[in-house]
């Protein structure tokens, strides 16, 4: 992001209650809501990533997907196919990076874009790259005796004064925002706002106007993450609030069925899990590249596609709600067409997974002039295909936090020891992951530091299909 767009501000006409410290509703232009409306199509490693950009030596643990981010950054390249394949996990791409540099505030600072240019300047010099997977051109279209190579797009991008996501016309829209990121045209009217969103206090509401730059924004980010009350914890410095509401949402029950499973095919992977006998927690899960990769995966989703299959119910209010808020309340008068489906229906780069990947993705089609590029392109980044990020086989030490290492037994037990945890209270408990399943992580790692203690609850886990060893495992440590 250039300095200029960093320095940016919006002043919000916010209705606050100063006795009680909370944040009402405010009115903001097109503008801000489109700042807000682009949380949705940042992927999840890019909310990591910018986060500890932005809090350097204190940032804040978004669920299990901050230490799953950082198992990556810390497991030795020697376990990638290439360097290239660890590094766009770690910088996550996605399908609406050139508009949100069309945003008067883009907090995203995503990778710069992508081109492959003719060495001859012939007519085909210039054009975009459109997959993760396809990172090399052996010949121009136009003239095989023709070199491509690919070119990064340095150059800034202007804000742009028409609505990215929204519709700003000269009649100036505007927008109410609530303390729980829902969002509603203005034109609703006072009365039918206040009753559909459930405004409290608004008889001792005082006006007052907050200003919201970079450092605000990326507080509502993640005050987004941990409260159901992000704006009032951003104004009013209520952290305290914001610790003992993610604690909460951390020790929800998951209880959720996914709807027509049968209709997703895809390959059950075979996870070893080790588990305390007495609590049913889980310590650590031995798996293989499959299943790692699968974690992996979830780093490039951007959020709008998580909410969405997840069904809204991702266990995070304030996103749900900003998700439904664009689904549901506002009509295409105020939002345009094609980025509405960017917004609740995003598409993950073509190449970032393998065809077998277990999540029910939308990923972007290659254009009719890629298509017949396709004898001509090639890829370095990953030479054993695609979505295909470790060399194989290898076994890996999954820790409940979703912190991914090399499985050695003698790590292992050290582990166990380190938790005062006896080999007598330990069980093997092998498990079928499937669609559900991986839901199930998915939805945990968003809010809990203990993803796969949550996601798979062997409390209440019963199947025919799963065969439940409940062994003790002493013996594997006598060898």
């Amino acid at each position: 992001m250039s300095d200029s767009n960093k320095d940016f501000k919006f002043t919000l006409r916010a209705m606050v209650n100063k006795e009680s410290k909370k944040f009402l509703f405010a009115d903001v232009d097109s503008s801000f809501a489109d700042v807000l409306l682009s949380f949705l199509t940042l992927p999840l490693g890019t909310i990591v990533r910018i986060l500890k950009s932005h809090y350097k030596d204190e940032p804040p643990a978004f669920g299990s997907l901050t230490t799953l981010y950082n198992g990556i950054a810390n497991l030795d390249s020697v376990y990638f196919w290439t360097e290239d394949a660890k590094s766009i996990l770690l910088h996550p791409r996605s399908s609406s990076d050139a508009s949100r540099k069309k945003l008067k505030l883009d907090v995203s600072d995503s990778p710069p874009l992508e081109y492959f240019i003719c060495d001859k300047n012939c007519t085909s010099t210039w054009f975009p790259n459109g997959s993760i997977y396809y990172d090399t051109v052996s010949a121009c279209k136009f003239s095989k005796s023709h070199s491509m190579k690919r070119k990064i797009d340095v150059t800034q991008t202007d804000p742009c004064n028409d609505g990215v996501f929204t519709i700003n016309t000269s009649s100036f829209v505007s927008f109410v925002i609530t303390d729980d990121l829902r969002i509603v045209p203005t034109s609703s009217g006072l009365l039918q706002i206040v009753n559909f969103l459930g405004i409290a206090d608004v008889d001792k509401a005082e006006q007052v106007d907050v200003t919201f730059g970079y450092a605000e924004v990326m507080s509502l980010l993640k005050a987004s993450l941990v409260s159901s009350t992000p704006l009032s914890d951003v104004i009013f410095g209520k952290t305290g609030q914001m610790k003992s509401t993610a604690l909460k949402l951390q020790h929800r029950t998951l209880s959720y069925e996914i709807k027509n499973a049968s209709s997703f095919k895809s390959n059950k992977m075979v996870l070893r899990v080790f588990a305390q006998r007495s609590t049913d927690k889980v310590l650590y899960a031995q798996a293989g590249e499959d299943f790692v990769e699968l974690l992996f995966g979830f780093l490039v989703l951007p959020l709008g596609a998580v909410v969405r299959i997840l069904e809204r119910s991702s266990l995070n209010k304030c996103f749900d709600l900003l998700y439904m808020s664009v689904a549901d309340h506002i009509d295409n008068k105020y939002l345009k067409i094609g980025p509405k489906k960017m917004l609740t229906n995003p598409k993950i780069p073509h190449g970032y997974v393998s065809e077998n990947y277990v999540l029910p993705l939308a990923e972007e089609v290659l254009t009719d002039f890629h298509q017949d590029m396709l004898e001509s392109f090639s890829s370095e980044k990953f030479p054993n295909g695609q979505g295909k990020y470790l060399k194989a086989p290898r076994t890996y030490m999954v820790k409940d936090d979703l912190t991914v290492t090399p499985l050695c037994i003698a790590s292992a037990l050290s582990y166990l020891n380190g938790m005062k945890i006896p080999i007598s209270d330990v069980k093997e408990v092998e498990l079928q992951i499937g669609l559900k399943e991986a839901l199930d992580i998915l939805r945990a790692s968003l809010t809990s530091d203990s993803a796969l203690s949550n996601g798979l609850n062997l409390t209440n886990h019963k199947s025919q299909k799963q065969k439940d060893k409940d062994y003790q495992v002493k013996s594997q440590f006598d060898l």
